[in-house]
């Protein structure tokens, strides 16, 4: 054996049965450590318009880089476990998350901002497929139920926890500060993973890295995200529109072409022929364009129509994620004892229902009552991500684990991506629509603050309710598992 099995085996040998949950410990703190600056960032985004004198759709460029480069960096994840082992990419990961941190902290223009989130997004995009890869592999097939509720509880907690603090930090401080914060939690991370993670076996090849696919999976990306942020400000028949987008189409046509032909795909495509497997991969986009949606609504709502501080908005959405602790294990259970179609289904109803009930929210709506229905859809997801997650990663071989993970996590961040851009873009059309009627009520005199408070809140139940409306349709694949449990059955 070469020196990197005998590293592994000794770390298995001196930790014992504590081995696995240590390491795992490791990656989730370094994911929940990324997560949680993805959506801390949003609450100072208005201090942050003010400082740098830009409009609200410029400032969604933050959110939008950070999630662009995250879903082109989930693809890399399989390829790097496989050249340089968890250890060093786990590393890789880490470094670059803390250089976008560091450069955030000190930025003093709005592009060296952007420059900060797309690093900060290159090591999350790397870490997430990284740690459900690890978490599932490092633990018994009894125990990987358990195993993906910690892991889930890195991916719904730290953007419950991010907004609170961040809040914290933009009304005592400085915005500046939410990208120093999170540096000390990932310096000790990644020394955790340094430690603890294991190196390359000498039986894994990673092939010929297919930089062409790369290339055209990112110009897509890119091109859609850019086309949908300027629609929010010019017509889908413009100039700054539909080129974009047809570049955008034209590109994942040529990634999909070179992959299905390429000895050394960058995404294995033919593991979506596994109808299960593609059932899985629309749970997740859907769950999480419906959860980065709400992350991005509610303070939003909280801050324009109910008039919150940047703490107040954050505190919304601290309850759920402390409550989520205790879920996770619950559901890690339950996973390991059931069919996972049946958690997937109960959380997402929960979750629509608590939607549609937020959706009749008004500038009067006590916290209690929001922060309460929060919780409950919070809860849905809960039940739905690591049910997914282990049932996707369970029907294919431990060897395609880190391939199946990378693209799982692709498909799920791009429809995050999607939903927040989707998001933006619906509340400015709303904004716009509830503007004119208001306008024509009124006979063109002019608004009053209570008006266009009112218009606001009408925006946002619409927005709330198309939430609720777009998650429901992940429903359909969740009833075709039941289905083709039931066959095999």
């Amino acid at each position: 054996m070469n020196k990197p099995i005998d590293r592994n085996t000794a770390l298995k040998n001196r930790y014992g049965p504590a081995y696995k949950w240590l390491a795992g410990f490791a990656v989730v703190l370094g994911l929940l450590t990324t997560i949680f600056s993805s959506t801390m960032v949003n609450v100072a985004l208005t201090d942050i318009m003010a400082t740098f004198h830009i409009t609200q759709g410029s400032a969604q460029w933050m959110s939008t880089a950070f999630l662009c480069a995250s879903s082109v960096a989930m693809l890399t994840t399989a390829w790097l476990m496989k050249s340089i082992g968890a250890r060093l990419t786990f590393i890789t990961a880490i470094t670059s998350f803390i250089l976008g941190s560091t450069l955030g902290w000190f930025s003093n223009t709005y592009e060296t901002l952007v420059i900060a989130r797309l690093l900060q997004g290159a090591g999350a995009g790397i870490l997430q497929p990284l740690s459900m890869a690890l978490v599932f592999l490092l633990f018994p097939s009894d125990m990987r139920g358990r195993a993906m509720g910690m892991f889930g509880m890195g991916v719904v907690i730290g953007p419950a926890l991010g907004p609170v603090i961040g809040g914290v930090i933009t009304d005592s401080m400085d915005w500046h500060m939410t990208f120093a914060v999170v540096i000390p939690l990932a310096l000790l991370a990644g020394g955790l993973g340094a430690y603890l993670l294991p190196d390359r076996e000498a039986r894994q090849t990673s092939g010929q890295f297919n930089f062409t696919s790369l290339f055209f999976i990112a110009l897509a990306v890119g091109c859609l995200l850019t086309g949908l942020s300027n629609s929010q400000f010019y017509a889908f028949d413009s100039l700054q529109v539909y080129p974009y987008l047809a570049i955008a189409g034209i590109s994942f046509s040529l990634f999909f072409i070179r992959d299905l032909r390429s000895a050394a795909p960058l995404v294995e495509l033919r593991m979506f022929k596994n109808l299960s497997i593609t059932s899985s991969a629309a749970i997740g986009a859907l769950t999480s364009a419906g959860m980065f949606s709400s992350f991005y609504a509610i303070p939003l709502f909280s801050r324009t129509v109910q008039s919150a501080s940047a703490t107040d908005a954050g505190l919304l959405l601290l309850p759920a994620g402390l409550l989520l602790a205790f879920v996770f294990p619950i559901v890690g259970r339950l996973i390991d004892k059931m069919p996972a179609y049946r958690l997937i289904i109960f959380g997402q109803i929960l979750f629509v229902v608590a939607s549609i009930v937020i959706s009749f929210s008004t500038k009067d709506t006590t916290y209690l009552f929001l922060a309460g229905w929060i919780i409950i859809g919070r809860i849905g997801l809960g039940f739905v991500m690591p049910s997914n997650s282990t049932f996707a990663l369970s029907i294919v071989s431990p060897q395609m684990v880190p391939d199946a993970s990378g693209a799982l996590n692709f498909v799920r961040m791009l429809g995050g991506t999607i939903g927040v851009n989707l998001t933006a873009l619906l509340i400015t059309a709303r904004t716009a629509h509830h503007t004119e009627l208001a306008l024509q009520t009124k006979n063109g005199v002019i608004l009053s603050a209570a008006d266009k408070i009112q218009l606001m809140n009408d925006t946002f139940q619409d927005v709330f309710l198309v939430s609720a409306l777009v998650f429901s349709v992940s429903l359909i694949p969740a009833l075709y598992m039941a289905w083709a449990n039931r066959e095999k059955t």
